[in-house]
């Protein structure tokens, strides 16, 4: 019987450090099964000419919200690539609200204050531009949004007041006391909540439509970070319904890794019985229904670690602290950020979580952030020693030497997103100020103190394409030209490896994908140039010419 497909006449970049390099790669049954002359490329069914093109492993991005993703594609789009004025922002939602229905919500995401003079869209903004419309703009972040008065009056606060700030949360206030439209960090639950619902079949579709977008970009995996509660990150209750949905559907086109967020998982009693405590204790389990933990799930989809946010973001200047922001500290306010839970709930809950066997991945972009989640990863380990658990810390935005140097003592995976140097870094380093952005989104500081590093993009936060962050991860400039800490460039080699083998590590992984090695996935990208020896300034401008997962071409001609 005839092996499946053969690829030959390529360069390909292995990652597998005993066979760097090889020049054909055969498949079957979705695995490679041979490279170079291992086996005659006359047993396969199939043989397709590379003509000499240069091949890497596919990309997985470790930190990417899918399904959100695949929302911007059909919502009014507001980065600063589309709105460059304040004004051209309220003339695009103008725009919509004279296409829509009277009473129709008016969706929008991606803007960014920083392109816009520092200034969020305001209510009344909002409401000259949308009188008989709800109107709901993400803020790039998606760690705050904009409301105009028709959605705080759906929400039951009329005039925009009357309403009780959540702790982790914060409005900003005008002279008459009145929201000014911004909700930031958990308050935007003061008016989420009325968001039209979403359903399994419409997140579905969201995650079809990214998928393909991802596919296209060289994309062959992704982890999605908190899923399951839309008042903190989530599209719906049923979001794992969905991702089961798109792949029985054959439309879910990436491999996908998924994490429930904290406050899915609950008190299970194995005896059936009701648990009557609103927290576990030792003798009793804490997870999702049915027992689920990670790793369920095959080499399509699967359950990975439990996603909890403990602090906000650093161009919103709600991530916490040790310092306060150079940026509100220039306008006489002390400003240090602030957690999104206390931290005793925070510790509880993650400590009852790993005790059940749970990854976990904490969101901690400021360094006051980094110690917390740091002292409860190893409280953890002292009260219920695990083996290679991989607890992630998503974004470790603000890391010191000494923070660097404890992670790696503790086996922590930082997952960085080396795209937000370009796209956010101006914003970032005048929150920060000249002292502190040198501890802003480390990279080679990382890889050299033994820390296995992924590489992510947090899309739709900023764009997705693997080699636009390569890019960044290589040259880090931000979007105005200024050099971001270059000490933290790493070499293409190890932005490849970030991508490809680390990704695949951080979601206990590298034993099936990562590397093209036999008897691995047979996951990997054909690029138009060889990204190791190009001009590394025009690393953004090499072109996925093929997509392949599993042997079979994804995207592109071959």
């Amino acid at each position: 019987m005839a092996l499946d497909i053969v690829f030959t006449n390529g360069t390909f970049h292995t990652q597998d450090p005993d066979r760097p390099v090889a020049h054909s790669v055969g498949v079957h049954q979705g695995k490679v099964v041979s490279l170079d002359d291992e086996l005659s490329p006359e047993l396969f069914a199939r043989t397709v000419d590379l003509k000499g093109a240069t091949v890497v492993p596919g990309f997985h991005d470790a930190h990417c919200h899918l399904s959100f993703l695949g929302e911007s594609l059909v919502q009014l789009d507001l980065r600063p690539a589309a709105v460059a004025t304040m004004g051209e922002l309220i003339a695009t939602v103008r725009d919509a609200a004279q296409q829509a229905e009277p009473g129709e919500w008016i969706m929008g995401q991606g803007y960014d204050q920083n392109y816009l003079d520092g200034e969020h869209p305001t209510a009344e903004a909002l409401d000259s531009a949308a009188p008989e419309n709800p109107v709901w703009l993400w803020h790039n972040s998606r760690h705050m949004a904009v409301a105009n008065t028709k959605a705080f009056e759906l929400a039951g606060y009329p005039q925009r007041k009357g309403f009780t700030v959540p702790e982790g949360g914060d409005v900003p206030l005008d002279d008459d006391g009145a929201a000014r439209g911004l909700l930031q960090e958990t308050a935007r639950s003061i008016v989420s909540g009325v968001l039209p619902a979403k359903t399994t079949a419409g997140v579905a579709d969201q995650i079809a439509a990214a998928s393909d977008a991802a596919v296209a970009a060289g994309i062959t995996s992704i982890t999605e970070p908190g899923l399951g509660d839309p008042s903190n990150i989530g599209q719906c209750p049923t979001d794992l319904a969905a991702y089961q949905l798109a792949k029985d559907q054959g439309r879910l086109h990436v491999r996908a890794t998924v994490m429930p967020y904290m406050t899915t998982l609950h008190p299970v009693d194995p005896t059936g019985d009701t648990v009557a405590e609103d927290f576990p204790g030792e003798d009793q389990s804490f997870g999702l229904d049915l027992g689920i933990r990670s790793g369920m799930g095959d080499d399509w989809l699967r359950i990975g670690a439990v996603k909890v946010l403990s602090d906000g973001s650093l161009i919103g200047r709600s991530a916490f602290m040790t310092e306060g922001y150079a940026a509100d500290a220039e306008q006489g306010v002390e400003n240090v950020g602030y957690l999104q839970f206390p931290q005793e709930w925070l510790e509880r809950r993650l400590i009852a979580a790993h005790a059940n066997g749970w990854q976990l991945a904490a969101h901690a972009i400021g360094d006051g952030a980094v110690d917390v989640v740091l002292d409860i990863f190893e409280k953890a380990q002292e009260q219920y020693p695990r083996e290679d658990t991989r607890h992630r810390i998503e974004h470790f935005g603000v890391a010191s030497d000494e923070q660097v140097a404890r992670a790696a003592r503790l086996g922590v995976v930082p997952v960085s997103q080396g795209r937000f140097v370009n796209e956010l870094g101006d914003g970032m380093a005048k929150a920060l100020g000249e002292k502190r952005t040198r501890l802003c989104y480390r990279m080679k500081s990382l890889v050299d103190a033994g820390l296995v590093a992924p590489a992510s993009t947090d899309a739709p936060v900023v764009e997705y394409p693997p080699l636009s962050n390569i890019h960044d991860m290589v040259n880090r400039r931000t979007a105005s030209g200024a050099q971001f800490v270059p000490e933290e460039c790493v070499s293409v080699d190890e932005a490849v490896h970030a991508y490809t083998v680390a990704s695949a590590y951080a979601s206990h992984q590298e034993d099936v994908k990562g590397s093209l090695t036999p008897g691995k996935l047979a996951d990997f990208v054909v690029l138009s140039e060889d990204i190791y020896s190009v001009d590394p300034t025009t690393i953004k401008d090499i072109e996925v010419t093929a997509t392949v997962i599993g042997g079979e071409i994804m995207h592109g001609n071959l």
